[in-house]
Order: C-alpha cells, then sequence, then structure tokens
C-alpha cells in the first residue's frame, strides 16, 4: 500500500494529523515519526512506496525544513511531494518552496485546508 509519512514532535498535533490523514485518505497508509531523525532514516530507505511527506518545522535534531532542502529536489525524490506544515513566520513556509516543498501550511489552520492542500499534492504526483 502507497504511503504518507508525516512527522511532528507534539504528540498531539502528530495524532490528530494522523487521525486526520487516516479518516480521509483511505487507499494510504499513514506512518507517523515523532521527529525528524527518524523521517529521515525512512526516506533512506526505498522510497517507492511513499506519495507524500508532510513535516512540522521545528523537531529537535533535525528540522522539516532541513529535511526538505536535502530530500525534496533529489532525483529519488522528484515523484514524492513534500510540505511543511507548522507555526511561525511565512517566510519560513517560502524559504521551503524554494528549496523544493510542493506547499506550506501555516498552524493553525483550517482542518478542510489541511486536507485541500495533501490532496492537491497527491492529484498532482498521481503515479
Amino acid at each position: 500500500m502507497e504511503k504518507i509519512l508525516l512527522a511532528d514532535d507534539e504528540s498531539s498535533n502528530r495524532n490528530l494529523f494522523e487521525a486526520i490523514l487516516k479518516s480521509s485518505f483511505l487507499n494510504y497508509e499513514v506512518q507517523a515519526f515523532a521527529e525528524g531523525a527518524s523521517l529521515v532514516r525512512r526516506l533512506e530507505e526505498d522510497v517507492s512506496d511513499i506519495r507524500l511527506v508532510v513535516t512540522d518545522n521545528f523537531m529537535p535534531r533535525v528540522t522539516g525544513s532541513e529535511i526538505i532542502e536535502k530530500y525534496a529536489r533529489a532525483s529519488k525524490f522528484k515523484e514524492i511531494p513534500f510540505i511543511l506544515c507548522y507555526g511561525g513566520d511565512e517566510e519560513i513556509g517560502k524559504k521551503a518552496v524554494e528549496d523544493g516543498a510542493f506547499g506550506f501550511i501555516v498552524k493553525p489552520m483550517n482542518l478542510e485546508e489541511y486536507v485541500g492542500v495533501l490532496r492537491d499534492a497527491l492529484d498532482l504526483f498521481k503515479k
């Protein structure tokens, strides 16, 4: 089954977003990570089953911005959209897009907007 990867170090956010993804994207398996380093380890494996990566920015050890900067433009990930979902200055999101992210969502957000952006990314990058 194709996968959506989700990373957020705040367990309440991670649990909420994971539940939303599971109920909104029934044809995908959701893999959630509590910090950026775990997501990086997963990205270093086979990525043929990954369809979308959604990452928080402010996480210990490895930030979402660092993950996007390193992976989003790499040829191995050219068919996988990355989305930065974070609380903070919009400039962080704009920089993520410059680094190859499909888009960004600033927290707190409307949950319909959240699902809509993810759906747009999945539709645009259909295999």
